[in-house]
């Protein structure tokens, strides 16, 4: 993804504000990054820190330089990564990051990045470690914090930090742009739900890895509405025996509350009589806008079993539990 190129079309505010600052070298000593799900905000962060090391900035990265590599192959010590998205950020790393940020530089730049994505998913001892240690910032030392839900930030870590909004980008121009790049029109409306860049969306496709993992959630999600279409009491029983199955990876599992969120959002705009996203799938979210009665609420429970997902609970207990609460109360309705 060319986050520089992403910023100058979708995030003018964000580009001129980060081009100043890197140009005058009037750098806040710590970021909070905040935008919706899908927006690109690992990737905005680790590319403002490799324009902060950059050999040869313009004052963006050159993308070409010694250091500008390492740090694309994660191969630079003075700058820490913790990702959130994939498990909590428990006060471990904060130790991690302080101690090693204690001894003497490892590079001769003498600066040092770290990277807290998602710090919505900290632990609280962990909270309480990163404000003392933004407290007292040190020369040459720069926090890049990020956060899909600002709501649940700490004030007091908000408070230390520069805030700066990237806001959502037009579901409708994203699946354009993926289209123009020979994208499927359903993989395209599917993942433009949570991938705020065309030529992201296109990566996730292009990538061996998270291709499969994608292909997975994406089976399993339409078994799923079939089953739920075909017959609700049994869908607990397809859930168990064909589609957890799919799901046994932790970002296939994502992918797989990810849309099935958002079609659940266009089950409601259905009810609502307003426009859909995913045009593809508008046969079948009209049929499931008919049959299910507790829409919202479903909702609520598949956002709650997203988030339960990023704390390391059981998945498959997870999902029968959500499957359970999405078709419990409407085969209570068909017995009576």
């Amino acid at each position: 993804m060319q986050i520089e190129k992403y910023l100058e079309k979708y995030q003018p505010i964000v580009y001129k504000t980060f081009y100043s600052a890197l140009k005058n070298k009037s750098l806040s000593h710590a970021y909070l990054i905040s935008g919706e799900g899908g927006v690109p905000l690992l990737e905005t962060a680790k590319f403002l820190a490799k324009s902060i090391l950059c050999d040869d900035p313009s004052p963006w990265a050159c993308n070409s330089c010694i250091t500008c590599l390492r740090v694309e192959s994660d191969n630079y010590p003075d700058l820490i990564v913790y990702d959130g998205a994939k498990s909590s950020i428990k006060k471990e790393a904060v130790y991690d990051i302080e101690n090693r940020f204690e001894k003497t530089p490892l590079e001769r730049k003498g600066i040092r990045i770290y990277i807290l994505h998602l710090v919505e998913n900290m632990t609280i001892e962990a909270i309480n470690s990163l404000l003392k240690f933004l407290e007292e910032p040190e020369d040459n030392i720069y926090a890049l914090l990020t956060t899909n839900n600002e709501s649940l930030v700490l004030p007091t870590i908000i408070s230390r930090c520069q805030l700066i909004h990237l806001k959502k980008v037009n579901q409708i121009d994203i699946v354009n742009d993926a289209l123009q790049l020979g994208v499927e029109r359903i993989d395209a409306e599917l993942l433009s739900s949570f991938y705020s860049d065309a030529d992201l969306l296109k990566q996730v496709l292009d990538n061996k890895e998270t291709k499969n993992e994608y292909l997975n959630a994406k089976q399993a999600l339409f078994s799923l509405l079939e089953a739920i279409k075909k017959d609700k009491r049994e869908a607990i029983y397809i859930m168990q025996k064909d589609i957890e199955p799919l799901l046994k990876e932790k970002e296939s599992a994502r992918f797989f509350l990810d849309m099935l969120l958002y079609l659940f959002h266009d089950i409601l705009n259905i009810k609502n009589e307003k426009n859909i996203i995913l045009t593809s799938c508008a046969t079948i979210i009209s049929e499931l806008s008919k049959q299910l009665n507790n829409v919202e609420e479903s909702i609520l429970q598949i956002s709650k079993a997203r988030t339960m997902l990023n704390l390391n609970v059981n998945t498959s207990l997870l999902l029968d539990n959500l499957i359970i609460s999405i078709c419990g109360e409407e085969k209570q309705e068909n017995e009576y």
